[in-house]
């Protein structure tokens, strides 16, 4: 059996504190890219698991929830998508199998259409702009929370329908989910659990709202969409209260991440960004690019239901499978130069948002956001100037930023 190497813990949370550790995971796809993860002081529920390494492993695991549930399998209880086991699977979305899994997303669909998504560009690219103006009158920024964070947010309340004076809010009690700081991953303390009561009680008082009275945004519309030939035919409260929360997390953090990464990227790799300016028939191909660079979503978890072969490894059921979609996304056998960031690659088949019947329902937004981003700071910039470290938020679940100083300059 071959296992990760001696003095490689990929569950502790310091590996992680100055962005993804590429060279970690570079070398494993060469020497193990299917490995046994020994259990460490760091690794929740004391239990070891298998890591996957490669854009070829990790593809089989997506594209084979038959073997690899995202509920759970063995003996197990319950399992999910993240390395600790959590009581909530089988009841969000990212972590049900076929056939419920279908039946929600089904349902979860139809309010969050294409046609509802381009209805949201011209309210977006006006929202972008101001905030870009504002930071221009500032000179001096911080990026994620004055643009990067500042536009999902205001996108997210608009689709759902959530007042836009909780969403600053909504984000400090969402924000113990993907940033660990001086705790463990997912460990629970006074200030976590009473962040999570809040956020509950107010997705309950929200749901309840639009029940009443619908209006004309996706949680009306999910509230009471009905699904022919499906028992029951709608949604329960506890699922689009689960739907809800997901929602939010994805929409108002992993889409902040990839546009605070864009500009890191862009300002790392100058060249890229002046071709960009100059070529803007270029952004299709950018924005999947960034997806891949950014990999909001560092890694997803299954649980085998049966005793597969994985990279020549037996996994038995019950096992936990970790794939690294961020170590598949820089994957030289699948991407040509893959630490190159190159605005025009192509083909692109990354996993930044996922694969499978889990792809992400959200994917259409997040790329609508990014685009229209950047569409307004090279209008209203003629410069992007770091001006200090950028600083990385403490997970390995998810690939987050906190602070990317930067000065932007006028045309």
């Amino acid at each position: 059996m071959t296992n990760i190497p001696a003095g490689v813990d990929l569950t502790d949370l310091d590996l992680y504190a100055a962005g993804f550790p590429h060279e970690v995971f570079t070398e494993l796809r060469r020497t193990a890219p299917v490995a046994w993860h020994p259990p460490t002081v760091h690794t929740p529920d004391g239990e070891g698991f298998w890591s996957v390494h490669t854009h070829a492993h990790c593809m089989t695991v997506v594209h084979d929830p038959r073997a690899y549930s995202s509920e759970t399998g063995g003996t197990r209880p319950y399992g999910g998508t993240t390395l600790n086991d959590l009581p909530v699977a089988g009841q969000m979305l990212n972590m049900m199998d076929d056939p419920r899994h279908q039946r929600v997303r089904l349902l979860v669909s139809k309010g969050l259409t294409p046609r509802t998504i381009a209805r949201l560009e011209d309210e977006l690219r006006g929202r972008a702009g101001r905030l870009i103006d504002t930071a221009l009158a500032k000179g001096e920024i911080d990026f994620v929370p004055d643009i990067a964070g500042e536009l999902p947010m205001q996108a997210i309340c608009i689709l759902m329908g959530i007042p836009e004076a909780d969403r600053h809010q909504l984000f400090t009690w969402i924000e113990h989910v993907f940033d660990f700081k001086d705790r463990e991953a997912f460990e629970t303390t006074d200030e976590v659990a009473s962040a999570a009561a809040a956020m509950f009680e107010y997705g309950t008082r929200l749901v309840a709202s639009k029940r009443a009275e619908p209006a004309d945004d996706m949680l009306s519309i999910v509230c009471h969409a009905t699904l022919e030939g499906e028992d029951p035919p709608q949604l329960t409260d506890a699922e689009i209260q689960f739907f809800f929360s997901l929602l939010w997390a994805a929409g108002a953090d992993t889409t902040r991440n990839a546009i605070a990464g864009a500009v890191v990227a862009l300002t790392d790799f100058p060249d890229e960004l002046a071709r960009l300016r100059d070529d803007r028939s270029l952004m299709p191909t950018a924005v999947e690019e960034i997806v891949r660079w950014t990999h909001p979503a560092a890694y997803n978890r299954r649980t085998a239901t049966r005793e597969i072969e994985l990279g020549g490894r037996m996994i038995a059921p019950g096992d936990k499978v970790v794939f690294w979609e961020a170590s598949a996304n820089r994957d030289d056998t699948v991407f040509a130069d893959p630490f190159r960031f190159d605005v025009a690659r192509d083909p692109n088949p990354h996993l930044g948002f996922g694969h499978g019947i889990h792809h992400c329902l959200g994917a259409n937004l997040a790329r609508l956001e990014i685009r229209v981003v950047l569409d307004e700071l090279f209008a209203r910039t003629g410069r992007i100037e770091r001006t200090g470290p950028v600083e990385w938020t403490r997970s390995n679940k998810h690939t987050g930023i906190r602070h990317v100083p930067v000065r932007l300059v006028a045309r």
